[in-house]
């Protein structure tokens, strides 16, 4: 089974006029499949087809780690998980031999690799040896041993949801909302520092940073009837028919203080007792966010190297650290 986007380009040639008008004289596709099999099938890189040429020959890296946690309604860590991977854009010319090198090949574990992967020469020396594919893809994925993170996970964003519940003037119960969104100066996160002449980085804890694309998802029990919120930061959109709000902040540091308050209404009938509220726990609220040219682990390139061609490339090579399952509990 083809799945290499390369050899499915090469066997199934582009539209052309002629294809287009025999699809509607026959009524079928005007996707022509090529009689002959892609140069890539019969050779040992079947992922790569034969006779690239790029007028700027480049290869970019990004390091990606994504953190699974759950925030109690303290703010403390309950649980996380740290899982990474190695995106590749290649535009390189002819048949390019790779080299890419850690400086801390021991933060990785649970490996997945592209096929274009020497996988004995990774396992011997822990290093990646390959010929890329030509465009986009996925080197590796990985999961970061838990030893690595061992002191804890500190946060980069802080958020306190609260919600209180009270009984309005008919009997049923009313609910507020309020929730606060912080940048936290202190994090568990790496900074990593590099320079365009150089696909090497460095890593060291602390310094403030930026975080992208602050989003928050609100879930709101079932018998809720109707939200009204507000935001002084981004803007919220609550969905009548989901009972979920989406918050979005957009940029955040530590100059910023996103505040969200509203009310609600519902259809249960409190009992008075001082204890009303619905029988059905809140669901926590995600967060989702992203801060470039930051680690989750501190993994870092020591070296790119490439060979078998006479070119030299231009190499970029960045980090980013962004959330995954990223919920916080709801206190009442």
């Amino acid at each position: 089974l083809t799945t290499e986007p390369n050899a499915l380009q090469a066997m199934i040639r582009p539209p052309t006029v002629m294809g287009k008008l025999q699809s509607v004289v026959t009524g079928g596709s005007n996707a022509i499949v090529s009689d002959a099999l892609p140069s890539g099938t019969i050779s040992n890189m079947p992922w790569r087809r034969s006779g690239v040429k790029h007028h700027n020959n480049e290869i970019y890296i990004d390091i990606i780690e994504e953190i699974d946690a759950i925030i109690d309604v303290l703010g403390n860590v309950i649980s996380y998980d740290v899982n990474g991977s190695i995106q590749v854009q290649s535009n390189l010319s002819g048949v390019p031999d790779l080299l890419l090198t850690f400086k801390d090949p021991n933060i990785i574990d649970d490996c997945s690799f592209h096929p274009c992967i020497r996988y004995s020469r990774y396992e011997s020396e822990q290093v990646l040896s390959f010929v890329p594919p030509d465009g986009n893809f996925t080197l590796m994925r990985y999961r970061v041993k838990p030893s690595v993170i061992s002191g804890g996970f500190s946060p980069p964003i802080s958020c306190t949801p609260q919600l209180n519940y009270s009984l309005d003037g008919g009997g049923l119960l009313s609910g507020r909302v309020d929730i606060k969104v912080t940048a936290r100066s202190i994090s568990t996160l790496f900074n990593m520092a590099s320079t365009s002449s150089s696909t090497t980085s460095t890593a060291r804890k602390g310094g403030n940073v930026t975080i992208e694309d602050v989003a928050l998802t609100i879930p709101f029990p079932k018998v809720v009837k109707t939200a009204n919120l507000t935001v002084n930061v981004g803007y919220v959109v609550y969905d009548e028919a989901s009972k979920v709000a989406r918050w979005v902040i957009g940029n955040l540091d530590e100059k910023k203080r996103p505040h969200l308050t509203g009310s609600m209404s519902t259809s249960v009938v409190g009992d008075g007792s001082g204890n009303d509220r619905p029988e059905e726990n809140h669901l926590p609220l995600s967060v989702s966010w992203k801060i470039p040219l930051s680690s989750l682990s501190g993994l870092s390139v020591g070296g790119l190297s490439v060979t078998g061609e006479s070119y030299r490339p231009y190499k970029g090579v960045r980090n980013i650290a962004r959330s995954g399952r990223f919920q916080v509990r709801f206190t009442s």
